[in-house]
């Protein structure tokens, strides 16, 4: 697989995390204001975890860039 492939790919993954982000964040929001934080304590695991993935990509995007010299 070519360098540029390789870059796309991992760009597309950091968007698809930082998107999936997003909406966890904002789903787990509304469930919560809606359904009360008692019930639902390890609903913020969710984006916190997706949050976490998106981190890893943008760390792994960061060296891969780096590693290619752009």
């Amino acid at each position: 697989m070519k360098s540029d492939n390789i870059l796309k790919v991992t760009k597309a993954a950091e968007w698809f995390w930082l998107i999936i982000t997003i909406g966890f964040t904002i789903g787990t929001a509304w469930i919560i204001i809606n359904d009360g934080f008692n019930e639902n304590k390890y609903l913020p695991l969710i984006p916190a975890l997706s949050g976490l993935w998106y981190v890893i990509r943008r760390i792994f995007r960061k060296r891969l860039e780096r590693d290619l010299g752009r």
